[in-house]
């Protein structure tokens, strides 16, 4: 039997990706599990004044060596709602090339399935652009579960 507690769901915040948060959470509440997020920054990557704090907020600017935990508003209300709904849910922020630091947080958070966005690109747009998606596929022993930019027709809500 297959028993699914902790779901690791990586996010840049495009359509793709929001396409397989919403089925992440809508997984997760089938089989009650954990969905953590987690959003990779690259090295020297600082998000945007107003992802992190304004002028005007009193919040000081965020270093590329500082511990980020602050989510875009969109995201924020999103996981907020569904959190008000009952869904076990956290976020991370986390710096490092993306498909290492996903595989390397899924097996130290001991996540039973990885779920992410896929462009699901072919042919010399994969040869040029690359596939964090496959890489994390490669280098992972944990199962992934790739959704790909038309699946969000398939998502029912409950």
């Amino acid at each position: 039997m297959i028993h699914l507690t902790r779901i690791l769901c990586p996010t840049d915040y495009s359509p793709t990706s929001d396409n397989a948060v919403r089925y992440a959470v809508e997984f997760a509440r089938k089989v009650g599990a954990h969905v953590r997020f987690v959003h990779i920054l690259s090295s020297g990557v600082v998000p945007e004044k107003n992802d992190v704090a304004s002028a005007d907020s009193g919040v000081p600017a965020v270093r590329p060596d500082e511990d980020i935990d602050v989510l875009p508003d969109n995201f924020s209300q999103v996981l907020m709602a569904e959190k008000k709904k009952g869904l076990n849910a956290d976020f991370r922020v986390l710096k490092g090339e993306a498909p290492k630091v996903i595989a390397e947080q899924a097996h130290s958070w001991g996540a039973d399935l990885i779920i992410m966005g896929s462009h699901g690109r072919t042919g010399l747009q994969r040869l040029m652009m690359g596939s964090v998606a496959e890489e994390v596929f490669r280098c992972s022993d944990i199962p992934v579960l790739l959704v790909k930019e038309q699946a969000a027709a398939k998502i029912i809500v409950e």
